[in-house]
């Protein structure tokens, strides 16, 4: 048995396969198996698994029909045995130590999940290979400081890459099948509660792609982002983790009239409108709570148009009657009437 399984799902990845799996071969931790899941990929990545598998005894290959990246990651999940899994997308790299130093860290630090930074770019800076430190800090992943990082932007705290996680900790919460963002819904369930070992080097290279789905320009499946702000908002309110709950519940709101406008007033598509309406009030009312000003007003200005157009004369009278009494608000009637004549 490896201490670490890293596991990689392939699918439309030709061009850039043979340097990811190189990278991974070329760690400078040495105890661990390569799971290649090729994921009915309809170019040559299978025959490059495979070629590469001959090679070296560290790797196996799985084939499946396509079902996605989510089907292909707990194919090797169910088939692995390590304490400890780590996962690669299979057009990205990572540093030759990534390894080293995440399970340096998560074993010194008795942390459950050990994770670095991860650097973006459509291509490889030279900058990337340079020597690494290896200091990290350890942080239990309470309510605190799960919102202390949403709010500083680390993101990569809600993806799947750039980690060395417990097994048993990802199979609290598989991916789910069929979806997009599906990383983001379960990464927050292996975090909450455990104690985390955080390096700020980036170890991690992940290329941009603007054909990816999560990069490319609109289509329904980025839809599947709600869902995961919903998972993930339903499940922090579970925990009590109500100042973490919160801002996922704000990204969600401002999520669903981003996506909601472009639905109905850029791609003209009522019925997928009524359906993201109808999902939004049947959330809301799930969480027993309701919206703050800026909330509603996003909501309205998205939602509903011919509201928002009434809204706004009525929030600047409440908000005259409020500053200056019933006085100040008659005479402002007043002048507004003289005015319209």
């Amino acid at each position: 048995m490896t201490a670490v399984t890293v596991i990689v799902p392939v699918y439309r990845a030709e061009a850039y396969l043979g340097a990811c799996i190189e990278s991974i071969l070329n760690q400078t931790f040495s105890d661990f198996a390569l799971i290649l899941v090729d994921d009915g990929s309809p170019d040559r990545c299978g025959e490059i698994c495979e070629a590469y598998s001959q090679k070296d005894s560290r790797i196996r290959v799985l084939h499946q029909e396509n079902q996605g990246q989510s089907a292909a990651r707990n194919h090797a999940l169910a088939v692995t045995d390590s304490p400890w899994v780590s996962f690669v997308d299979s057009d990205d790299l990572i540093h030759p130590r990534m390894l080293e130093l995440l399970y340096r860290a998560a074993r010194e630090g008795s942390a459950g999940v050990s994770m670095c930074r991860m650097l973006e770019s459509p291509s490889l800076p030279d900058t990337f290979l340079e020597p690494k430190t290896g200091e990290f800090k350890v942080f239990h992943l309470d309510d605190e400081t799960l919102s202390r990082m949403y709010r500083e932007g680390t993101y990569p705290a809600w993806v799947s890459c750039g980690k060395l996680i417990r097994r048993e900790l990802v199979q609290r919460r598989l991916f789910c099948p069929g979806r997009v963002y599906e990383d983001n819904e379960a990464v927050c369930r292996w975090l909450a509660g455990e104690d985390l070992a955080q390096m700020d080097e980036e170890l991690y290279f992940y290329r941009t792609n603007p054909e990816s789905t999560t990069k490319s320009a609109f289509s329904m499946k980025k839809l599947d982002f709600l869902w995961a702000l919903e998972s993930i908002t339903g499940f922090y309110g579970s925990m009590g983790f109500a100042t973490t709950r919160d801002c996922f519940f704000d990204r969600w709101v401002r999520e669903s009239a981003g996506f909601y406008r472009v639905v109905r007033w850029v791609e003209g598509n009522k019925r997928a409108a009524r359906a993201m309406k109808r999902t939004f009030r049947r959330f809301l009312r799930s969480q027993g709570s309701g919206l703050t000003k800026p909330q509603l007003e996003e909501v309205l200005d998205a939602m509903h148009p011919r509201l928002i157009r009434l809204y706004w004369p009525m929030e600047g009278l409440c908000r005259t009657l409020r500053q200056e009494g019933l006085g100040g608000l008659v005479r402002k009637l007043r002048n507004h009437r003289k005015r319209g004549e």
